[in-house]
């Protein structure tokens, strides 16, 4: 049998003797006393573990302030018990070294440690300090020393729980308790009491024996909280150790030492056979082994073989990732096993938290969250991040001009400022510009004036997109020459046609929406038709469907033909919509021309397919067909026309023809026909499309139609279109007819332009003055002629008279 192991199992036994007397007063899970324990049990389920009980101390350095022959050989006499039989000796340097403190103790063949005698010095209030570093924190179940000296008359054991840390009064042992320590002298501590402070007792104070009296201090002696040691806290505390020191503050004598005698003096010193120190690693219930490692710096410590998935030289915390419960110390009725954190995957670090844990059962808060993750559990996207639908987490990339903040929604949608837009808050809105730190500025673009109903302006200048006849930073006026802001209106507002007199113009009051229709409740509604040819063709009533029909008869194209109600003028049906539903029967093959829908005016005419304006082709199927009565080209009205030569026609319809027949043969039936207008009434919806013109000098009328008093058309009765122009009266007249041109004369002047003297006056009328023409010098009135010179000749004189 090895040295070693006999050193061990030498320690053991004396641990043994003195746990059966120590375990006496405790309860039976008490780990302080328990054989070691693995850390799972038979069926794999963890379970409290703790290492194997050892002797702490065992070969381990012992640093010594004072040692015998260090400095020189130091003489020394040992006592006997009889005076002047004294047994002296040398003590030489290493003969008696700290070594052999924690060596193994044979009692038959026994080493110690030796410090310098009184006769050097040493004596209260001098002391000599042993101190024992245990390499990590250890459970201390009890301390034993054996003397090879008598015991002292006072001396302390103190402990360290933590390396470098400070001192902490562990036991006191002394004759004089209250005189040395200041302590009464206690066996143990009553209930209630402090039980993590040092007791001071008298016990082991006398000089005898003179060799080989023990100390055995117990860690938990006399503290009555022991039987429930698992769940003491402070007790827990209390028997941890890292580091030990012995403080001896004075010798034991027989008082002899006053009168000073060398050989006496050398009697008196501090020698102690053995230190052992009866523990166990700490491991907090999580280790069932404790080995020894080898750190950076090459240094060697024992540090617990941690389970239970705990970390650090005593198992005192979770392994990095185990931090989703809270670290506690193993028992007999919860191993406290740490947990792994939930990172969902995106990160292996992570620490307990100790609110989250109150708030959910979960302590386990991750930290840096790989893929752009965030939260404790990494469940979230980190801030300014958004989860694509595939879990990903995507930068928002919110601009930070326009964004209120630089996180988004679910979506991945920035929080924009006012009048800022896009799903990074990037641009202006569409009706919004300037962008910049304060969002953007309303360009407040009237809606009824804006590009296809929606406001829109430049992003810079904050110019709004117009209709076609609406202009205005805002888009609120008409072009000169139209009128009617209308949201319904596609080009914004509707020309002035005032017959091309002016180019001034507002909505007339006074006027409601209303339609021209045919529904053939009851009859034919005075419709006719007529084939391309100009013969006519006569046309059916259904009164069973209410509607109209016509056949081929022979004719290849046929068309309906519109009665009166639908002629003449038709100016407030511009921009307006003319409908109709048209039925083909036999008609298989449809061909389609420019001119299946025709309006004429005047010696003006326009057309378009069937198809225009996105109908559809007509069919035995009922369709409602609808044309919007419009010059822009996308209507597709043909030949092209200006709006007021549109509008010319429209003021002068004098047919309207619809295309029933597309072959030669088959029959076609019409039905609902409506062509929307306005007329004067302020019933129903108003009308704001109806034009008063603002007539330019010389001409009157809501629609400049009339010439105003002193005005004439030109030329005589050219209509309406025609310009007014001052009647020609030679300053006789200051009236005229406004069609024919002819004067009302005045200033005894005749013709139409008053440039003849009227009957019974002579003189020159186109002096224009008001005495142009006197009155004939014959009798009853007569006419006269005026002759060379003032010579005036009468032409009617009666008889009698020459």
């Amino acid at each position: 049998m090895t040295l070693r192991v006999r050193a061990r199992l030498a320690a053991l036994t004396a641990a043994t003797v003195l746990l059966l007397v120590l375990t006496t007063t405790s309860a039976n899970e008490n780990t302080h006393y328990l054989p070691p324990l693995e850390c799972v049990d038979p069926y794999g389920r963890p379970q409290r573990c703790i290492p194997e009980f050892e002797n702490a101390a065992y070969q381990l350095q012992v640093e010594a302030t004072n040692t015998c022959g260090d400095e020189t050989d130091t003489d020394f006499c040992v006592q006997t018990g009889y005076s002047n039989r004294k047994s002296c000796d040398v003590c030489h340097a290493g003969q008696h070294s700290p070594q052999f403190l924690t060596d193994f103790h044979d009692p038959n063949n026994p080493t110690w440690w030796q410090s310098e005698t009184m006769y050097e010095g040493v004596q209260y209030p001098n002391q000599v300090n042993l101190t024992l570093g245990l390499g990590k924190s250890f459970d201390i179940t009890y301390i034993r020393i054996v003397f090879h000296s008598p015991r002292p008359e006072s001396f302390a054991i103190y402990k360290r729980v933590t390396p470098n840390g400070p001192w902490i009064p562990y036991q006191y042992y002394s004759a004089t308790c209250r005189d040395t320590y200041g302590l009464p002298d206690s066996l143990s501590v009553m209930n209630g009491e402090d039980e993590s402070r040092a007791l001071c007792t008298s016990e082991y104070s006398d000089i005898s024996p003179l060799r080989d009296g023990n100390i055995a201090f117990s860690s938990l002696e006399g503290r009555p909280s022991a039987i429930n040691f698992d769940h003491h806290l402070e007790l827990q505390q209390w028997v941890t150790a890292t580091d030990i020191r012995i403080t001896l503050d004075r010798l034991n004598t027989f008082g002899d030492e006053v009168f000073g005698d060398a050989q006496v003096l050398k009697s008196y010193f501090y020698a102690i056979a053995d230190i052992a120190v009866g523990a166990r690693c700490k491991c907090n219930g999580h280790a069932s082994e404790c080995t020894t490692s080898t750190a950076l710096d090459g240094q060697r410590t024992r540090v617990c073989k941690c389970m239970h998935f705990t970390d650090g030289p005593d198992c005192d915390r979770c392994l990095p990732f185990y931090n989703d419960a809270p670290w506690g110390r193993a028992t007999s009725k919860n191993v406290h096993e740490c947990k792994p954190c939930n990172c969902n995957g995106y990160s292996t670090k992570c620490f307990f938290d100790r609110h989250l844990y109150n708030l959910t059962g979960h302590g386990g808060h991750c930290i840096d969250c790989g893929a752009n993750r965030d939260g404790p559990n990494c469940e979230r996207c980190k801030e300014n991040f958004f989860m694509r639908e595939d879990g990903y987490c995507i930068n928002c990339g919110c601009d930070p001009v326009g964004s209120r903040s630089l996180q988004c929604n679910a979506e991945g949608r920035c929080q924009c400022k006012p009048g800022v837009t896009g799903e990074k808050c990037d641009r202006c809105d569409s009706n919004y510009f300037n962008f910049g730190p304060h969002g953007c500025q309303p360009c407040n673009c009237d809606e009824r004036g804006s590009l296809d109903n929606t406001p829109s302006c430049d992003p810079v200048t904050g110019v709004c997109s117009c209709k076609e006849n609406v202009e205005g930073r805002h888009c609120r006026e008409c072009r000169l020459g139209y009128f009617n802001l209308d949201a319904e209106n596609k080009f914004g507002c509707t020309p002035c046609f005032c017959y091309g007199h002016t180019l001034e113009c507002t909505s007339a009051s006074g006027y409601s929406i209303v339609s021209t229709t045919s529904n053939f409740n009851k009859h034919k509604e005075k419709w006719t038709a007529i084939s391309d040819t100009g013969v006519p063709v006569d046309v059916k009533y259904n009164s069973h469907s209410q509607s109209i029909g016509v056949g081929a008869n022979g004719h290849r194209t046929v068309y309906f033909l519109a009665p009166d109600r639908f002629l003449g003028d038709q100016r407030a049906s511009y921009n307006r919509l003319f409908k109709f539903r048209l039925q083909l029967v036999g008609q298989p093959r449809v061909e389609v021309s420019p001119y299946d829908v025709v309006l004429q005016g005047g010696n003006s005419s326009i057309s378009l397919p069937i198809f225009a304006q996105n109908q559809r082709m007509p069919s035995e199927e009922s369709h409602e067909f609808a044309f919007r009565l419009h010059e822009n080209p996308e209507y597709t009205w043909h030949p092209s026309n200006s709006g007021r030569g549109f509008m010319s026609i429209l003021s002068n319809l004098t047919a309207v023809k619809i295309r029933a027949i597309y072959g030669d043969h088959g029959e076609a039936i019409l039905d609902d026909v409506e062509l929307q207008t306005a007329h004067r009434g302020a019933a129903g919806r108003q009308a704001t499309w109806i034009e008063q013109c603002t007539c330019p000098e010389g001409y009157l009328g809501q629609f400049c139609e009339s010439c105003a008093p002193g005005y004439r058309h030109n030329p005589a009765r050219g209509g309406p279109f025609m310009p007014c122009v001052p009647c020609d009266c030679n300053k006789h007249a200051e009236i005229c007819d406004s069609e024919t041109g002819r004067c009302i004369c005045q200033h005894n002047t005749a013709g139409d332009t008053c440039d003849q003297c009227a009957k019974g006056y002579y003189g020159n009328a186109l002096g224009g003055t008001p005495y142009d023409c006197k009155r004939c010098p014959c009798p009853n009135n007569g006419a006269c002629m005026q002759m060379a010179g003032d010579t005036v000749i009468c032409l009617e004189c009666p008889v009698g008279y020459f």
